[in-house]
This record gives structure tokens, C-alpha cells and sequence, in this order.
């Protein structure tokens, strides 16, 4: 006669995916403008540079390099960089959803998670040829900090909020 041993039987409800999905979106648009803005204010302003001129070359990583010759494509980059960012916030939302551990400790889950973020967008640069090399050391770090605080921090607490609450 077999027993059931009780700590491998542990029930996992399936993720409940519309909630998954407007975390998502209300998170990764969050997120996306807190980052545009971090990396505007610390990277552009200085040099007297545009947003407009990131969210081509946004495009011209998809679109191609025609991107980077008409202004008229920043308004395609934005919106690939705000559907990215939801995708990334998407995956955060579904960890949270199926990883309590995550959403109890969403400070560390998010630095970590925007730094794997980072990471992996710059190896999909890579891959696809459009990788550049920070320019200084304090511009890497820059973009490490980036995508840490403004990128992670605020999908992390967004999905936080969002999450339904248990009682105790």
C-alpha cells in the first residue's frame, strides 16, 4: 500500500492569466516611461539630445536602419519599446503570480530582475547586430542602475499592488 507523501503533493492553481496580463500592461508602461525618463534625464539632457532620437533607433533595431533617417519613426519606437516593456513585465507578473517568494520580497526580486533584464536585452542586441558598447564605464553602470531601480523596482511594485491579497 503506497502513501501519498503530503510535501509532493503541493496543489498549484493555474495562473490566473487576464489578472497576469493587466499587471503586465499597467506595469511594463510604468515602467518603460519611469526608465525612458531616467535614461532622458541622465544621458540626452546633458548633451542637449532627444527622446525622439532613442525611440528611432529603437525602431531601426526592428525597421532596420531607414528608421534612424526619418523622424516620422519614433512614434513606431515608442511603441515598440512600450510593447516590449509590457512582454518583459509580463514575465515578471507571471513569476510573481506563480512564485510567492517573489512578491514578498519584491525589492531584491526587482533589482534582480531588471539587472536579467538588461542583460538579456543587450545579448538580443547582440544576436541581432545592434549591439554598441557603452561608451564609458560610468555609462554602463548608468544603464545597470537603469534598468535595476527604474525598470525593476517599479514593475516589481506595480505587480505588488496588483497582486490580491491573502488573509493572514
Amino acid at each position: 500500500m503506497a502513501r501519498a507523501n503530503a510535501s509532493r503533493m503541493v496543489l498549484r492553481a493555474r495562473p490566473a492569466w487576464g489578472r497576469i496580463l493587466s499587471e503586465a500592461v499597467i506595469a511594463g508602461v510604468a515602467g518603460g516611461i519611469l526608465l525612458d525618463a531616467y535614461l532622458w534625464a541622465t544621458t540626452l539632457v546633458p548633451v542637449h539630445g532627444s527622446i525622439l532620437m532613442t525611440w528611432q533607433w529603437i525602431a531601426s533595431t526592428v525597421l532596420g536602419k531607414v528608421a534612424l533617417s526619418d523622424p516620422a519613426y519614433a512614434v513606431a519606437g515608442a511603441l515598440i519599446h512600450a510593447i516590449v516593456s509590457i512582454g518583459w513585465a509580463g514575465g515578471y507578473a507571471y513569476i510573481a503570480a506563480t512564485r510567492p517568494a517573489a512578491t514578498r520580497r519584491w525589492v531584491e526580486a526587482g533589482i534582480v530582475y531588471g539587472l536579467v533584464v538588461y542583460t538579456l536585452m543587450q545579448t538580443i542586441l547582440l544576436a541581432d547586430n545592434n549591439f554598441t558598447y557603452p561608451p564609458t564605464p560610468n555609462d554602463f553602470v548608468n544603464a545597470l542602475f537603469a534598468h535595476a531601480v527604474f525598470f525593476g523596482l517599479p514593475v516589481a511594485y506595480v505587480v505588488r499592488v496588483l497582486q490580491p491579497r491573502t488573509a493572514a
